[in-house]
């Protein structure tokens, strides 16, 4: 299935939709194993509420950097005045993949603004036995299964890891989590 956005090594390749969303996370061989079970979100916490990328008050442009393979992705929301410049790619040597985001506030007050990264991975292609933990070590969100191992952190300015998280359930019986409603 075509994705409006690709980036990879040969043997990692993330690739995204039209709303941002990762779609597919291939290793150890493009085009086998998606580790990817579902589409992985990508939301702002601003003004008491959840805006995720993927909603309709977004405006999002998905390119990439000139002659390169990594992506200049825009998403403008003018209804909680938020701006985000994301820029993805994956280490040509190493299979690490790497976000940046620039969070523009285009009001004329403070406020706090926090981003949520929303994953499912299936790890192996398939989500039975995976598992997943917050290392307070490394302050990352650490899915495993058998011998294959992902590690998800974060930095800003100021600090290194991880800083609120919840780890549950997915595809058992009703049990996982579920998104409260919104407008978008």
């Amino acid at each position: 299935m075509p994705r409006d956005l690709a980036i990879g090594n040969g043997s990692l390749l993330v690739a995204f939709d039209a709303q941002y969303r990762m779609a597919d996370f291939y290793f150890p061989h493009v085009g086998m194993e998606n580790q990817a079970a579902s589409r992985f979100r990508f939301g702002v916490w601003a003004d008491d509420g959840t805006h995720w990328v993927e909603g309709p008050a977004w405006k999002r442009t998905l390119v990439y950097l000139r002659d390169t393979l990594v992506t200049d992705v825009t998403c403008d929301n003018s209804d909680i005045g938020i701006r985000l410049r994301c820029y993805d790619t994956v280490d040509v040597d190493a299979n690490v993949y790497m976000r940046k985001i620039v969070v523009r506030n285009l009001r004329s007050e403070s406020r706090t603004v926090k981003l949520f990264l929303h994953h499912d991975f299936g790890l192996y292609g398939n989500s039975i036995a995976d598992t997943v933990y917050f290392d307070p070590e490394s302050s990352a969100i650490v899915h495993y299964k058998a011998k294959r191992y992902l590690l998800i952190n974060a930095a800003t300015e100021m600090a290194t890891g991880v800083r609120e998280y919840a780890c549950g359930r997915t595809g058992i019986g009703g049990a996982e989590g579920q998104a409260p409603e919104r407008d978008e």
